[in-house]
């Protein structure tokens, strides 16, 4: 990506070349998945995108755990939205007490979230992760 006017100027990377080939990083462990359990977490952010293989929108969830263990830790939940998958839209909603009476609402609605405490659980199953 091109710099910006307001990017500050890169200093010269090129001293740091031969190191960098030696540098070697721990690969997986480095940032180990959160475990599967029970947290305590607040919506960092929640926001309507769209898919990018199919262009279906989709609300995506920074949640940041609060506890009782990997605390500060960020996990994100993705709810496409289809005809199938309203129903379970609803109910993650409600949960987070967000009504809206149409869903052409929820792109204004979703700030609202923010901030807001929720009770999740983190499942994996046959290598998927799913945030209840």
């Amino acid at each position: 990506m091109p710099p910006t006017q307001s990017d500050p100027p890169v200093g010269d990377l090129a001293k740091f070349d031969e190191e960098w080939t030696k540098t070697m990083v721990s690969g997986d462990d480095l940032y180990p998945d959160v475990p599967d359990g029970i947290y305590d977490a607040v919506i960092e952010e929640a926001r309507l995108t769209e898919t990018a293989a199919t262009s279906r929108p989709v609300v995506v969830w920074k949640l940041r755990i609060r506890g009782p263990q990997a605390v500060d830790r960020v996990v994100t939940k993705n709810r496409v939205i289809t005809e199938n998958t309203l129903p379970y839209l609803k109910e993650d909603l409600e949960k987070c007490r967000l009504k809206v009476s149409r869903l052409s609402e929820l792109p204004a609605r979703l700030s609202e979230l923010v901030d807001h405490p929720i009770g999740i659980e983190k499942r994996t199953k046959d290598g998927r992760v799913n945030i209840f």
